[in-house]
Order: C-alpha cells, then sequence, then structure tokens
C-alpha cells in the first residue's frame, strides 16, 4: 500500500504524521519504507535521531521529479510505503497521485489559509482520479484540532455537503503535547513509555491507521 501526504502549504504537520504512523507499523510487526520527496531536512532528522535513541527504524529514501516509478519499485518490496511530499505544488506531489493509493491532506480547521488551500488540493485529485489514477482514495484529514472543535465540526458539515469535494476522514487528530515532545526525540507516540494524553494520541494513531486500511 502507498500512501502519500500531501498540501500546498508546509508547516501541516505531514511529518510529524508520518513519524507517528512508522512507529505504530513498526511497533506491528509490518515493513515500512518511507519515501522523502521534500527537500525539507526535517524527515532525514527525525530518522537520525530514531536511530541514535536505538528505536526501530525503517529505510529512508530520496527522490525528486516524477518519483512514481521509485514509489513502484518500492511497493514491490515492502507491505507499506509512506511518501513525503514538499508543502507546495510539485511534480513530486502530482507523479505521486498516479501511483497512489491513498492520498490524506493534513487541514488544520482553525486556519484560514489552510482551509483555502483545499481548494487546490481537491482540483488536482479530481483530475489525477479522471484521468491517471482512477483507483486513488483522496482525504483531507483534519490536524492540530482544538478542544472544543468547533471550526472542525462546521468545516466537516461543509465538505459534507459538497459531493465534488473528497471527503474528510472521520478521526481527526487532535493538538497534544505527546506528539511534539516524542518526535523531538526521535519516536512516534507507541515509543513512548508514558506521557501525558499518550493513551489518547495512541489510540488516534490507530484509529488513522483503521480508517485508511492500514
Amino acid at each position: 500500500m502507498i500512501v502519500v501526504f500531501g498540501s500546498p502549504k508546509g508547516g501541516v504537520g505531514k511529518t510529524t504524521l508520518i513519524g507517528n504512523l512508522t512507529s505504530l507499523l513498526l511497533s506491528r510487526g509490518r515493513s515500512v519504507v518511507v519515501l522523502r520527496a521534500d527537500k525539507n531536512e526535517e524527515l532525514a532528522d527525525f530518522f537520525s535521531r530514531r536511530e541514535e535513541a536505538g528505536l526501530p527504524v525503517c529505510p529512508l529514501h530520496s527522490a525528486w521529479g516524477d518519483i512514481s516509478g521509485e514509489m513502484r519499485r518500492l511497493q514491490k518490496i515492502t507491505d507499506v510505503v509512506l511518501v513525503d511530499t514538499a508543502g507546495h505544488d510539485s511534480m513530486e506531489f502530482r507523479s505521486a497521485l498516479t501511483a497512489a493509493d491513498v492520498l490524506l491532506s493534513p487541514v488544520r480547521p482553525s486556519s484560514q489559509v489552510e482551509v483555502d488551500n483545499m481548494n487546490k488540493v481537491n482540483e488536482v485529485v479530481r483530475y489525477v482520479q479522471a484521468h491517471e489514477n482512477p483507483s486513488l482514495k483522496g482525504y483531507f484529514l483534519f490536524n492540530r484540532c482544538k478542544p472544543r472543535a468547533t471550526d472542525a465540526i462546521e468545516l466537516a458539515r461543509s465538505l459534507s455537503a459538497s459531493p465534488d469535494y473528497i471527503p474528510a476522514l472521520r478521526t481527526w487528530i487532535n493538538q497534544l503535547d505527546v506528539f511534539e515532545s516524542a518526535f523531538n526525540l526521535g519516536a512516534g507516540v507507541h515509543d513512548v513509555s508514558s506521557a501525558s494524553s499518550l493513551s489518547k494520541a495512541r489510540a488516534l494513531i490507530e484509529l488513522l491507521a483503521e480508517e485508511i486500511g492500514l
């Protein structure tokens, strides 16, 4: 299975989500490869910290330009390929969609900039589904949601009323300190033994994985 993470904006939490899904899958004995198609060094730094901490690691590959061929090659040698694309429209992002099973596009519902960018994501995904990869499943993922999440509720209602839009997942990832503190150590929440809201954070990542078929 190939899961691509993409957004027209940086800083939406793609790398942290990839780190946490990697941690979960490795803890379950799944084979994982992460493909880095973003020249930002955050993901490479995360994996370096992870290795230094003695935590389970998986291969980290890098590819640029049309990455669809590399994605298909990696798919043949592992259970799951997680693909990190840059926080802007790019050849890497568009070519990744032609080979992906799932696209996750994180959106913070409280950020109007991120909400506005949903139009761009939707346009690209619908084009790819119509012309290049009809089996692609595209989803918005509400990420870093505030506790009461009224903005997320309103956004979910708006999307459900618009059949032309790709759907939002039922799982919403809350803004929890443990995600950041674990990531800073090269860990996912499934590598951490104790922390505030740890059980809730683990449950959210597990629900996310289940909903997209991991």
